[in-house]
């Protein structure tokens, strides 16, 4: 049964590459990096992060001196295909989390809620807590996808 589950495998990959092989454009066989999105989200929010205190007045956040470099770590390490570039985006969502309610519980202003929103916090606590774990799942998740595109891409350089 394996045996004609591989050949059935090698012959859908063959039937691709003959399919896709003519078009222009990506080649839907070929390795895709999973963390492709969150390198244009990292992107955007780079440009935000940098025009912020230019474009919309506001003042430098005390985060964005954190933000700035771990982006731009990630963006390199993610272009030079290094198996870092995914330890840093669970590092960042980890330390994003902590900082986030620690900086609330102590009081830093644009992180207070107003009196009245008690309902409203305990929601957003459990909403954060949910949406942090689904994305560390996720990110778990393509782990291994991501370290072996990663090994693909160092050995077709060599």
């Amino acid at each position: 049964m394996r045996e004609l589950i591989e050949r059935f495998a090698y012959r859908f990959q063959l039937w691709q590459k003959e399919r896709y092989g003519d078009r222009w454009g990506a080649d839907p066989t070929a390795p895709r990096n999973p963390l492709t999105v969150l390198a244009a989200l990292s992107l955007i929010f780079l440009v935000l992060d940098a025009a912020g205190p230019l474009l919309f007045h506001r003042p430098i956040d005390l985060l964005t001196f954190v933000r700035i470099p771990a982006t731009v770590a990630f963006l390199f390490l993610y272009w030079s295909a290094s198996r870092w570039a995914w330890h840093i985006v669970v590092g960042w969502m980890i330390f994003s989390f902590i900082a986030y309610w620690s900086l609330r519980l102590i009081g830093y202003t644009p992180y207070q809620s107003r009196p009245a929103a008690a309902r409203f916090d305990v929601a957003f606590a459990l909403f954060d807590v949910v949406l942090t774990a689904g994305i560390l799942c996720w990110l778990f998740w393509i782990r291994d996808r991501y370290y072996h595109y990663v090994s693909r891409a160092h050995s077709n350089e060599i």
